[in-house]
C-alpha cells in the first residue's frame, strides 16, 4: 500500500495511532477508482521513480470557493451551509453587534476526522483541540446522545461520529466549524468525479463530458476537475489524485485594505495575521478586527469573501508509456493491479 501522508503536514495523525487507520480507509478509494475499466485514473504506486525528465507532471485545478450554484443572498449562503456550500469548501462566519468579526473555512474531509474515532474518542477529541484551540468537546457533542463510544467498534464509533456531524456543536457552527459537512463534499465525491472523467470520450468535446457523468455543470468545481481529467485521459496519460489527497486554499483574490492601506492579503509580512491559513491549506481565518476591507468594502459575509478565494486540487500524470503494465488504460482488471 502507497505511503499516504497526513493531509494536514503533520505528524498528528501517527501521533495518535491514526495514520495506518487512515491510509486504509483513503487506499480504498484509489483502489476503487483505479478499477474503473477504461479510466485513465491509476494509483500512486505507478509514479514510483519517475521524474519530469521523465514526463511526470503535477497539475493543480483550480476554482472559486463561492457556491455558485446557491443563487441565494450571502447571508443565506452563510446560514445555509449544508445545504449550499458545495464547492468543498464551507465556512463559519463570526459576527458581534451585527458586524462580522471572523470567518473560518475548511476544505477538510471528515475521514480525517473518522479515522481518529477508529481509533478511540479519546484520540478524536485530542483531533478537534487540535485544529480548534481552546474547543472542550465532549462524548455527547461529538456522537450524539445515547450512544458509548467506550464499547462500540471503531467503525460504530467512526460511522456515529458522522451522522452527527450536523448536530456537532464543533463543527455545526454553534461553536466551531471543524471538516467539510455538505452532502456533496466527500473524499468519495472526489475521487467518483475524476475516475469517470478520466474515460477518453472522443465522440464529446472534453468539455461536454461534465454533463455525461457523475459531475455537475454549473458548479465551479466539478467542471474543472472533470475537463482536467479528460484532457489527460485524451494526450494518454495516466493521473492520479496526488499524495496528500485534498483541496487546498491557494489565495485571496482582489484588492484588500488594512486600515484603509493596501496590503496583499495572502503576504503573511503584510497582513498584519488578518488572514492565516494552517493545516496544510486545508484551513484558514479571516480576522476582520484590524480594519479588513475587500474592494473598498466592508465585509459583511463569508460569501462575499468565498467569491475571491481561489481553491485547488493537485493531480500527478505522465504518459503511459512510462507508466507500469498494470497501470496503463485497459488494464484495470489485471492482478498484477490487484497485487500492488
Amino acid at each position: 500500500m502507497f505511503a499516504y501522508t497526513d493531509p494536514t503536514g503533520s505528524d498528528f495523525l501517527k501521533s495518535q495511532n491514526a495514520l495506518e487507520t487512515y491510509r486504509n480507509d483513503i487506499d480504498s478509494f484509489y483502489r476503487r477508482s483505479a478499477l474503473r475499466p477504461n479510466s485513465a485514473f491509476t494509483l500512486l504506486e505507478a509514479f514510483a521513480g519517475l521524474t519530469p525528465e521523465k514526463g511526470l507532471q503535477v497539475e493543480t485545478i483550480t476554482w472559486i470557493a463561492f457556491p455558485k450554484l446557491a443563487n441565494r443572498p450571502f447571508n443565506i449562503i452563510d446560514t445555509d451551509r449544508f445545504n449550499l456550500q458545495d464547492e468543498y469548501v464551507e465556512w463559519r462566519t463570526e459576527t458581534k453587534d451585527g458586524k462580522v468579526t471572523r470567518i473560518t473555512f475548511t476544505t477538510e474531509f471528515p475521514e480525517y476526522y473518522q479515522a481518529l474515532a477508529k481509533v478511540s474518542a479519546d484520540a478524536l477529541i485530542a483531533g478537534v483541540k487540535n485544529t480548534i484551540p481552546g474547543s472542550n468537546p465532549t462524548i455527547t457533542e461529538l456522537f450524539g446522545a445515547g450512544f458509548n463510544p467506550r464499547t462500540a467498534s471503531g467503525r460504530s464509533r467512526s460511522n456515529q461520529f458522522r451522522l452527527n456531524l450536523q448536530k456537532n456543536p464543533w463543527n455545526n457552527g454553534q461553536k466551531g466549524i471543524l471538516c467539510l459537512t455538505q452532502t456533496n463534499n466527500t473524499a468519495g465525491a472526489l475521487f467518483a468525479l475524476v475516475e469517470p472523467c478520466a474515460i477518453s470520450r472522443f465522440d464529446i468535446p472534453a468539455a461536454a463530458v461534465c454533463g455525461k457523468v457523475s459531475c455537475v455543470p454549473g458548479r465551479n468545481s466539478d467542471p474543472a476537475i472533470c475537463q482536467e481529467a479528460q484532457n489527460a485521459a485524451r494526450a494518454s496519460f495516466g493521473l492520479s489524485l496526488q499524495d496528500p489527497v485534498g483541496i487546498k486554499m491557494l489565495r485571496l483574490e482582489g484588492i484588500w485594505k488594512i486600515g484603509g492601506q493596501e496590503i496583499d492579503i495572502n503576504d503573511t509580512s503584510e497582513n498584519q495575521g488578518a488572514w492565516v491559513v494552517s493545516r496544510n491549506g486545508r484551513r484558514a481565518v479571516l480576522d476582520l478586527s484590524k480594519g479588513v476591507t475587500l474592494e473598498n468594502t466592508p465585509i459583511t459575509s463569508g460569501a462575499q469573501v468565498a467569491a475571491k478565494l481561489s481553491v485547488g486540487a493537485n493531480v500527478i500524470l505522465a504518459p503511459e508509456a512510462v507508466l507500469p503494465e498494470w497501470a496503463q488504460t485497459g488494464e484495470e482488471s489485471s492482478s498484477r493491479l490487484l497485487n500492488v
